[in-house]
């Protein structure tokens, strides 16, 4: 089962009690909302402006949000609050990385990619090789979802070093038997080959040389990806927390309007992304984000396989990003929380969701 500390359990009762964790997640975040805001404040109220109706409405949940945060003790409450705006305030920071030049998109992906690529091969180092898939002290799912982050951003990279990226976020993930990060890398592969380049009878000839592959080893596929562990198996669930969804599901009912962002314990979310969602913003609330969320990914889609007035590099960074949308969405269903501010999984779904829309450029010119 999952090993939870309080501090994950009752993230506002810990803040209040000063976990440092989540302190130095807040100053961190405040810092790059503070650097955004005095370097690039054109930048930023731009990208507000370029937002499309589902963004918009997203973040509009998110604020009328602040709301459900009213009840139980005061110093719960300030959390949630201040949690609540500094969710919005990131996602609209982040929507201003996509407002500089190409090129220089492509090297914040491309160094963001290494940096979390380098987080594992640091952690195997110093803590050694997983016991019984731990890290040390680090949960396989949490170990991978940097692994998971770090190649799907590779992708908007064209050169070696993200090839490199990819087979070592792969590998990594693999030795984990982090099965959602697996998943996530393949669909994020697939999805980004299908859009980005046309599909070639090789291609189809290498699927079908892969499916016989893995029919033919598929007792060692199996052992490898401890299916047959009782807790990981058909019969829990697939995720071995079938009693953390019923939880959630009881919070549900209890509180069907929601109790907000960040006041959910771990027990109460289900540790799954969606539940969290819908227990944090209520029935309605939370399922318009989630609809909303697969409008913004069915307009990435629709822009990915839109080649008209692109240039090779704009198209790949399309695809990359749709690639990323598809693999994060289905890597929420194993996932505490499908919005955060500490975790490598989190932000990077809110940087590939709030992409305004731009007008084409080329090379590194820079964006009105």
């Amino acid at each position: 089962m999952i090993d939870l500390n309080p501090d994950f359990a009752d993230v506002p009762t810990s803040f209040a009690l000063g976990g440092t964790v989540l302190i130095g997640q807040i100053t961190g975040i405040a810092l790059f909302i503070t650097t955004v805001s005095l370097m690039h404040a054109s930048r930023a109220f731009a990208s507000l402006g370029r937002l499309s109706l589902a963004q918009v409405a997203i973040i509009g949940i998110i604020y009328l949000s602040v709301v459900l945060q009213l009840h139980d003790d005061e110093a719960a409450t300030f959390v949630g609050v201040f949690y609540t705006i500094l969710l919005m305030l990131t996602a609209l920071m982040l929507s201003v990385v996509w407002t500089l030049p190409p090129d220089d998109i492509e090297t914040c992906m491309k160094v963001a990619s290494i940096i979390f690529c380098l987080f594992g091969i640091s952690a195997l180092a110093v803590l050694g090789l997983p016991q019984g898939r731990n890290v040390g002290g680090i949960q396989p799912n949490l170990f991978s979802a940097p692994l998971l982050a770090g190649f799907i951003l590779s992708q908007f990279h064209a050169g070696k070093t993200g090839i490199v990226v990819r087979i070592l976020c792969f590998s990594m993930a693999a030795l984990v038997s982090s099965r959602y990060a697996l998943i996530g890398c393949i669909s994020a592969l697939v999805v980004h080959d299908l859009t980005f380049n046309s599909l070639r009878p090789w291609k189809v000839a290498a699927a079908i040389v892969a499916l016989l592959l893995c029919i033919f080893l598929w007792p060692q596929i199996a052992t490898f990806l401890a299916l047959d562990d009782s807790s990981r198996d058909l019969s829990s669930g697939f995720t071995g927390r079938d009693e953390y969804w019923y939880a959630a599901l009881a919070t549900i009912m209890d509180h069907p309007l929601g109790i907000g962002f960040k006041r959910a314990s771990a027990f109460e979310a289900g540790h799954n992304g969606y539940l969290k969602t819908l227990v944090e913003f209520g029935i309605v609330g939370g399922g318009l984000i989630i609809l909303f969320i697969g409008c913004v990914i069915a307009a990435a889609h629709a822009e990915a396989v839109r080649s008209t007035g692109k240039d090779r590099q704009q198209r790949r960074f399309a695809c990359a990003r749709l690639g990323g949308l598809v693999a994060l969405a289905f890597g929420a269903f194993f996932q505490p929380q499908l919005f955060s501010l500490g975790d490598a999984f989190g932000v990077s779904l809110l940087l590939l969701l709030f992409k305004p829309e731009m007008k084409p450029v080329s090379g590194r010119a820079a964006i009105a």
